[in-house]
């Protein structure tokens, strides 16, 4: 899924124009939906922010080139998954690291996964509502990263004329 929103015409992208104003979620898993529902939820709320879902499909080997194109396009990349601490979400921070990817500085890059402790018999929707890896999280998590981006004027100082 690529960013919608087309201007007047259908003619035209209007999200997303430059690079601080695209996010992408890269998903593994069975968290698919529940980020293009964050994602639809984002740039129904941000008409200039675009969003870019993108489905892992596996985890080894990890498509590179796939999370190189994205960190070049997007400021904010996310994963999401159902594993915990040390599975897709860092097995990508690992490469974005080794590749330079993160040098600049210009990349915001948030993992979600399942939190290291236990969990009471549930649905899988009650469980994953417990970790907090359900559209409303993604969203809010989003939000965050999106107002870390906006940019505070500077007040030139103004001199007396004498």
């Amino acid at each position: 899924r690529r960013p919608g929103g087309f201007g007047v015409n259908g003619d035209k992208n209007t999200r997303g124009k430059s690079r601080e104003d695209r996010i992408a979620i890269l998903s593994i898993g069975t968290r698919l939906h529940d980020s293009l529902i964050s994602a639809s939820d984002i740039e129904d709320a941000n008409p200039t922010v675009g969003v870019t879902v993108a489905d892992a499909r596996f985890m080894k080997p990890l498509d590179e080139d796939l999370i190189r194109s994205l960190v070049d396009d997007h400021s904010i990349l996310i994963t999401i998954e159902e594993g915990s601490v040390g599975g897709f979400g860092d097995h990508v921070l690992h490469f974005l690291a080794k590749d330079g990817l993160l040098d600049d500085g210009n990349l915001k890059f948030r993992p979600m996964n399942l939190p290291d402790e236990l969990f009471e018999a549930a649905t899988q929707h009650e469980q994953y509502e417990m970790a907090k890896l359900n559209h409303p999280y993604i969203t809010e998590l989003l939000q965050g990263l999106l107002k870390k981006n906006m940019k505070v004027p500077v007040l030139e100082e103004q001199t007396a004329e004498a």
